[in-house]
């Protein structure tokens, strides 16, 4: 066994400043910070986390109702923690290198953050405008030429597709916990952070549910080194999920570059190269690992000197930048995908902003295909 690498949440002299205090003060504490008011927190939240856990073991332990069986195979892909955990970058995937060819997938997610309600339908490379009624990671997954069912009714959302287009196979975004649609493949996705935070379920940690509930047809993707191979500190979710690595398949993965481009290609779908030159580079993020965006940055030869980190899901506007740019009147700026498409040119003037895109490099590619091969066979 190999001791754990921790991957550094913050990089020296990058300063990180939170617009949304609250919510980035919750996120340090479930995943085991914020000093002794967090652990006041955490010790407080203790018998709260034993309810939680209890009632999603029931949510997700099959009951006396029978999921609903969609027109064509369900594929999950989801994470047992809160917020990131790459689950966006693992449905990128599946999308554009782990099906057959000639399958036609289409999307079926909650559209966290938008400001539309019910269902709605996405076209593949559908107008920016579309982000704030359906939601950013929709929109970002539309644009890789899907279709895409937004709303918290996925089987509706999912017939509201079937009017505009047949799949071969659905896609349930975050759809891990969503049990009331029958699958054929839960995909779980993690990250090396992940594996390390506390294995204490809401409010006294990040986890959505306890370990003891395994899918009946899953796998693992984790972000990071193979979880069978490290020696987890006792209490950590790695440790706690021993099982999930010993009786699910599996695969890790790690983050590769994509490339960062102009803001203004991104948009147009072309693939101009970035250059800060001799700039200073201030990043901005409404994602639930703001500083990862520094340390992805770092690694593909960005040196960013501060993260403006916005609540996950932001929904931006013009005054979300002026004061930035005020305080910062030399500095080029990078962002993410997700937030790259909620972000008007006009915004931004003659001031340079780059568009980081980071893809997922499974490291047995092979074992996910097979499985995705096998959940569109799945009987209807």
């Amino acid at each position: 066994m190999n001791s754990v690498k921790s991957p550094t949440r913050s990089l020296p002299g990058v300063e990180m400043e939170q617009r949304s205090p609250r919510y980035g003060w919750v996120r340090r504490v479930v995943y085991g910070g914020g000093g002794w008011s967090g652990a006041a927190w955490r010790g407080l939240g203790r018998p709260l986390a034993w309810g939680w856990r209890l009632m999603a073991r029931r949510r997700l332990t099959p009951g006396s109702s029978q999921p609903e069986r969609l027109p064509a195979p369900v594929v999950s892909v989801g994470n047992v923690t809160v917020g990131g955990g790459g689950k966006t970058t693992l449905v990128r995937w599946v999308l554009a290198e782990g099906l057959p060819p000639g399958v036609r997938a289409a999307i079926l997610s909650r559209g966290y953050g938008r400001a539309g309600r019910g269902v709605t339908v996405v076209a593949p490379g559908e107008s920016f405008d579309a982000a704030r009624r359906a939601g950013d990671e929709p929109l970002l997954l539309a644009r890789d030429g899907a279709w895409v069912g937004v709303g918290a009714d996925r089987a509706g959302a999912a017939r509201a597709l079937s009017s505009r287009m047949q799949a071969d196979l659905y896609v349930l975004d975050d759809g891990l916990q969503h049990r009331r649609i029958a699958r054929a493949l839960d995909l779980v996705a993690f990250t090396q952070d992940d594996l390390l935070a506390p294995a204490r379920c809401l409010p006294a940690g990040p986890l959505r549910q306890g370990p003891g509930w395994i899918p009946a047809r899953g796998a693992w993707v984790v972000a990071g080194d193979d979880p069978r191979e490290q020696d987890w500190p006792a209490g950590t979710i790695g440790a706690a999920f021993t099982r999930w690595w010993n009786e699910m398949p599996g695969t890790a993965a790690r983050w590769a570059d994509g490339g960062t481009v102009t803001l203004a290609s991104w948009r147009a779908g072309r693939t101009e190269p970035f250059h800060a030159g001799e700039r200073p580079v201030v990043a901005f993020a409404g994602v639930a690992r703001p500083a990862s965006v520094a340390r992805f940055a770092a690694e593909v030869g960005i040196s960013v000197g501060r993260v403006v980190a916005f609540r996950d899901h932001h929904s931006y506007s013009q005054g979300d930048f002026a004061g930035l740019l005020r305080a910062h009147p030399e500095a080029a700026l990078v962002t993410t995908e997700k937030d790259a498409v909620k972000c008007e040119l006009a915004w931004f003037g003659e001031r340079p902003v780059g568009v980081i895109r980071r893809r997922l490099e499974p490291r047995d590619p092979g074992l996910l295909r097979n499985l995705l091969r096998e959940a569109i066979a799945w009987p209807r």
